[in-house]
């Protein structure tokens, strides 16, 4: 439907780029503060990245992937406690406030015959888990 629309169409996604997902994801790993700026409360960034107890067996929270099926954006290095939301078409951001870090991958080819890179997801964040994560 985007396609047809010229790629304006609320359907589709969200669209934004690299350094604005950037700023949101550490505005979220910031409880919610930007710099100066209080985008969202301590409290709001709480609830909202904990399993939400309506739909507790989706393993979803209030607009995040928490512990679901769809869960292989952490990859294996990445804590249980992390979260994230992949996006149909493969555009994945993970945070995981234990390591402070987070990982964005900007691409459309999720589940289009076209390609799939929802194993690309989980592999990029162990790389950059990898990279961080003290080895004892």
């Amino acid at each position: 439907m985007a396609r047809l629309l010229k790629g304006i169409s609320s359907n589709a996604g969200l669209f934004s780029n690299a350094n604005d997902l950037a700023i949101f994801a550490q505005t979220i790993l910031n409880k919610g503060k930007y710099g100066d700026v209080v985008v969202f409360s301590p409290l709001t960034v709480f609830q909202m990245t904990k399993v939400y107890p309506l739909v507790k067996f989706s393993g979803r929270g209030l607009g995040w992937d928490i512990f679901t099926d769809y869960s292989s954006n952490r990859g294996d290095i990445f804590s249980v406690g992390s979260y994230g939301h992949t996006g149909f078409t493969g555009t994945p951001m993970w945070i995981d406030p234990e390591t402070e870090a987070f990982v964005i991958i900007l691409t459309n080819r999720a589940h289009l015959p076209r390609g799939n890179v929802v194993r690309l997801r989980g592999v990029v964040a162990n790389i950059v888990g990898g990279s961080i994560v003290e080895v004892e």
